[in-house]
């Protein structure tokens, strides 16, 4: 499911992206199954299509998705180690950003680490 965030300084493409990205790697989609439409999306969400079409040509560039003329367009298959791979850079910006964000507003890397270490505690992360 995607919810986008208008008050969020993130483009509304970005956070569809994003969102569309997770769910590919989760296995919502399954590999050469076909994607919602452009206009599904767009009815779905309530943003204009170009938005969506926006968003669909970045997944594209990526190779998360494929089109087929007249069919739409699909999931792109991916390999174990690259998924891996997509997800660990993910994490590492969002990681980034919080950290940045914690930085800025003045907490030390000590508090830091244990914010994140109960964060993991609380999720049962080994």
């Amino acid at each position: 499911m995607i919810i986008i965030n208008d008050r969020s300084p993130i483009p509304i493409y970005r956070q569809i992206v994003e969102a569309l990205r997770r769910e590919i790697f989760s296995g919502v989609y399954e590999p050469d199954s076909r994607f919602p439409s452009i206009r599904e999306l767009s009815a779905e969400l309530k943003v204009n299509p170009a938005t969506i079409s926006k968003a669909f040509q970045e997944l594209e560039s990526d190779n998360l998705i494929y089109f087929k003329r007249g069919q739409g367009a699909f999931v792109t298959p991916q390999n174990e180690d690259k998924v891996l791979k997509q997800i660990k850079i993910e994490i590492m910006r969002k990681i980034e950003e919080i950290v940045k964000n914690s930085v800025t507003m003045g907490l030390s890397r000590a508090h830091l680490k244990n914010i994140f270490e109960t964060v993991l505690d609380n999720q049962e992360v080994k």
